[in-house]
């Protein structure tokens, strides 16, 4: 049995979830129901979830300070939010779980499969990176959660050399030498790391264009990186790629 609480101030919102709950899966079974953010504090306190279903705006109490009376967490989150594309992208990079309102039964059957698939605490350093992320401005994201297997790794983007396809995995590889496999596939990698310059220069492959030290031109073309990896450059985006990369190379 999953322990499911479920605290939103909307009540239309509470039952749209609660019919949905119940008709996916009856393992999951709602131990409590609130639209009093202090009354659902209170009774987490002394009946903890596996699963928390949290709204963010709330009267009184919102759904980050409701986290920090709790922290540390022994159960996990899923946000429910009508925040704009900016602030998801605020969840993404915290590697936290959130389903967008209105709430379909689409959206909550991918929510409930991934969360399932992972089964990780939500650790205090992603709630601080996500609060850190929402109340500054909107300049560029410099750290991101990687989750493992065994929870989740914070690592500065900068730091990231290249990334890897392994099925619906993807091995980050460090500049000093860290190597991490998580649980996200390449193109989801790709979404992120995209704004920060990173290259998918191969289906299998996103690099970093700072750390290229050499283009091999032969053989449909590759690139030689920082830790002395060869990586294959796909020949439909060879040319475009190439330009990009000569360019960066020439003014090193």
């Amino acid at each position: 049995m999953i322990k499911v609480i479920i605290i939103d101030d909307e009540s239309h919102c509470i039952d749209v979830l609660k019919n949905l709950i119940e008709k996916i899966d009856s393992d999951y079974t709602i131990t409590g129901i609130f639209t009093n953010p202090l009354l659902g504090l209170e009774f987490i306190k002394n009946n903890p979830p596996d699963l928390l279903f949290l709204d963010i705006e709330m009267p009184n109490l919102n759904g980050f300070m409701l986290l920090d009376n709790l922290l540390p967490i022994d159960f996990d989150v899923i946000f429910t939010t009508a925040y704009d594309q900016y602030a998801i992208k605020a969840f993404r990079y915290s590697a936290i779980n959130y389903l967008l309102k209105p709430i379909t039964e689409k959206s909550i059957v991918k929510a409930l499969s991934n969360w399932e698939k992972r089964r990780k605490k939500t650790s205090t350093q992603q709630w601080q990176l996500l609060q850190d992320r929402l109340s500054g401005s909107k300049e560029e994201c410099t750290k991101m959660a990687l989750p493992t297997g065994v929870g989740y790794q914070i690592v500065e983007i900068e730091n990231i050399l290249r990334c890897q396809s392994d099925s619906n995995y993807t091995n980050v590889y460090c500049k000093d030498g860290n190597k991490v496999l998580i649980s996200r596939t390449l193109k989801d990698i790709e979404e992120l790391l995209g704004d920060h310059g990173f290259l998918r220069v191969h289906q299998s492959h996103l690099i970093n264009p700072q750390y290229v030290k050499g283009i091999l031109k032969q053989d449909g073309g590759s690139l030689i990186m920082q830790d002395d990896t060869e990586i294959p450059v796909s020949r439909q985006r060879s040319k475009q790629i190439n330009e990009i990369l000569e360019t960066m190379l020439h003014f090193k």
